[in-house]
């Protein structure tokens, strides 16, 4: 393994090759929250607010003055941070230590442990570098399995469906949990933030690297853009390219199985709800996007669901019209259950018979 024992810096790679290595970020937690190595522990020598302070003073002072600034600021946290790292080493992993850049900030506390007896490396380049590691991959990434693309109106039920053939044991990629967005413009209510795309990219890696090795994988039809991140072109050109399965069902359980997704929490949705209406001002007009408003207000929220759908949803992803020549296979979905196991038949013909076993891999 390449590393640089004496100075105790190693490269991305070679970090990741360790067994069960425990990367500690030293970045401050907002840089922490946009993206991170995955499973790092977040150990910020500056808060926001002082990162902020120091940064202004290297800027409009200079950097004697902001690295005196930083000591000052560090100096009485560091035997909480040493304890913090040295009961973290006590695991018996290996600790890898790393900043925005592989700078002063994982250098400096690299150096103090070694004093203090306790074994780190430094990341090489640090978190830039590991996330043009993460880049590099999946610009180089070579798709194997046919995608299999579930289609369908909005409320025919693709995700519970997809997370139905998931507990199965059927290879599936949920792009909308991993982006935690339903990728629609009311797809962020109730969900909290979604997913950064350094985040979301390490995320869907791992996915495709898991799955990567069989015959199919089961997504939903998916735009380039989910809420706030993109699919890389090759996965959003497998999507385009291949197998389509339609779910269809009437617009009454489309209705209602919107409702139950969108209101469990009704009082504590609607101001979003409401926000997401205004968005829709300038496609729908403001006479119809005030009578959403009224009718939301006042209570009459099955209607307003009726009006998005036929209105706006069906009209915007058009597969009413859609040719059924257009899809492989069309499949009723009035009954979950029963669509996920018509799709499992489909795939037994597409890919070979296929069963999960007791770990809930798929066999062929």
């Amino acid at each position: 393994m390449l590393v640089n024992r004496l100075h105790k810096i190693i490269t991305v790679a070679n970090a990741l090759q360790l067994e069960d290595p425990i990367f500690v970020d030293m970045r401050s937690p907002s840089e922490f929250q946009i993206g991170s190595i995955k499973g790092a522990v977040n150990i910020p020598l500056f808060s926001n607010e002082e990162r902020v302070l120091v940064g202004t003073t290297y800027k409009s002072v200079g950097a004697e003055d902001a690295k005196q600034q930083g000591l000052e600021i560090v100096s009485g946290k560091l035997p909480a941070i040493v304890q913090q790292i040295r009961t973290i080493s006590q695991k018996g992993s290996t600790v890898v230590v790393y900043c925005w850049r592989g700078g002063m900030r994982s250098r400096s506390v690299v150096g103090i442990l070694d004093i203090m007896g306790i074994a780190a490396y430094q990341l090489l380049g640090g978190y830039k570098a590991y996330r043009r590691h993460i880049l590099d991959k999946l610009g180089a990434f070579s798709l194997n399995p046919q995608v299999v693309v579930l289609c369908g109106s909005t409320g025919t039920g693709k995700t519970a469906v997809l997370e139905l053939l998931g507990s199965k044991g059927i290879p599936v990629i949920n792009l909308e949990k991993l982006a935690n967005h339903r990728g629609s413009v009311f797809g962020q209510i109730g969900l909290g933030s979604a997913t950064t795309a350094p985040n979301f990219d390490v995320a869907l890696l791992d996915e495709l690297e898991r799955y990567n090795d069989r015959p199919f994988i089961v997504v939903e039809c998916e735009s380039k853009r989910v809420g706030k991140v993109y699919l890389p072109d090759f996965l959003y050109d497998a999507i385009k390219q291949g197998k389509k399965l339609l779910l269809i069902t009437d617009i009454e359980t489309r209705i209602s199985r919107l409702m139950e997704e969108y209101l469990d929490t009704y009082d504590k949705n609607q101001p979003e709800i409401l926000a997401c209406i205004e968005t829709l001002r300038k496609r729908l007009g403001n006479k119809k996007t005030e009578r959403l408003l009224d009718d939301f207000r006042q209570g009459h929220v099955r209607e307003v669901v009726r009006t998005l759908l036929v209105k706006y949803y069906d009209p915007l992803y058009g597969y009413e019209g859609a040719a059924a020549s257009y899809f492989d296979q069309t499949i009723f979905a009035d009954d979950l259950h029963n669509a996920a196991e018509k799709i499992i038949e489909y795939l037994n013909q597409l890919g070979g018979t296929c069963y999960a076993d007791s770990r809930g891999n798929i066999e062929k």
